[in-house]
């Protein structure tokens, strides 16, 4: 590892192979010192593979990361953007630098492109949860809770009682699930609307995120949009009393 860190990074000859080292020489990385450029917009670490090391000492993988938070700091400090990013199975990494690993996904698609809403729009998000009744009123009511940063920096919003799904969707979701449903529950839709400003796209990524992190979990999330003054958004804004306006029409 420490040798493939050395290649990598252009580390002098007398890098002495351990992680007080390595701290030592990142953080000659983040002043510019060596291994890094200040012409370049700044210095992004990829390692592939890294369930090799964390399988075989899960300390060091967690200790490297930390290494790499604490001088990316550093060098922010010297307008020096660094970023490390691992390729890697492993879910409980602990914090980095004092902060939690972010995790994302990799995709073989590009990313859907910016999809922006204005207050004259209608944002809609629909969760599909199996649940008996009283369950589904308590999945709303921690959900109410759990949502309301997110949602009340982006504009106005509702979340509506649940409601059992139609006969036709319930079966649908019984046939394309790899499991039956948990005995005792029945398929719900949870209605979110929204009107404010953000993007759309990035509004379901963060839901996801959100939700997963609260422990809340759902078998579907549908997101749908609706321009200002369509007549598919004037009828579904009729959902949702607490978000018309005035001159709503």
């Amino acid at each position: 590892m420490h040798t493939a860190f050395a290649e990598t990074m252009s580390f002098p000859s007398c890098y002495g192979r351990n992680l007080d080292a390595l701290n030592d020489v990142l953080s000659d990385v983040a002043r510019f010192y060596y291994g890094s450029d200040p012409a370049s917009s700044g210095t992004v670490l990829a390692i592939a593979g890294y369930d090799t090391l964390a399988e075989m000492d899960r300390r060091t993988a967690g200790v490297v990361l930390d290494i790499f938070a604490v001088q990316a700091r550093l060098a922010a400090l010297y307008a020096h953007p660094m970023l490390c990013l691992v390729e890697s199975t492993v879910t409980d990494y602990p914090a980095v630098g004092g902060r939690p690993v972010s995790f994302g996904s990799v995709w073989d698609v590009e990313p859907d492109p910016p999809a922006p809403f204005q207050d004259g729009d209608l944002v809609e998000n629909v969760l599909q949860i199996y649940a008996d009744e009283a369950g589904a009123d308590k999945y709303v009511a921690e959900l109410r809770q759990v949502l309301a940063d997110t949602l009340t920096v982006l504009g106005r919003w509702q979340i509506l009682d649940p409601a059992l799904a139609s006969e036709r969707t319930a079966a649908f979701h019984v046939e394309h699930r790899q499991e039956p449903p948990p005995p005792g529950t029945r398929l719900w839709e949870i209605f979110i609307g929204l009107r404010g400003t953000g993007d759309h796209t990035i509004l379901g990524d963060q839901l996801v995120h959100v939700l997963s992190d609260a422990g809340l979990h759902f078998d579907q999330l549908i997101s749908r949009f609706y321009p200002a003054g369509t007549e598919d958004r004037a009828h579904a804004l009729r959902n949702y009393p607490d978000l018309p306006n005035p001159d709503d029409r």
